[in-house]
């Protein structure tokens, strides 16, 4: 269960989770893609589509795909730019 909805359930801050969960022995899941999700995510925002939407498609926050498309070696886009792949012409 997502950190931000336990503390929405017992009304504590975010932050607080972390601590009791290593308190009783437990241990946090590490947020980021597995390796399938990091490979669309990369074909998505490559295709055009920007962090935020890829982010939304997959379930996930931007930054955590703005760290897959870097990790994959890929450039991130100016701000709030579609990017519109070259056209490629058909072969006759």
């Amino acid at each position: 269960m997502p950190v931000k909805a336990i503390a929405a359930k017992y009304r504590v801050h975010r932050g607080t989770i972390p601590g009791l969960v290593s308190r009783a022995g437990g241990r946090l899941r590490t947020p980021g893609l597995d390796d399938d999700s990091r490979r669309r995510a990369v074909a998505l925002y490559e295709a055009g589509l920007t962090l935020a939407e890829v982010a939304e498609r997959l379930g996930v926050d931007p930054k955590t795909v703005r760290v897959a498309i870097v990790a994959d070696g890929g450039t991130i886009r100016p701000r709030g730019r579609h990017f519109t792949p070259p056209v490629r012409e058909a072969s006759e």
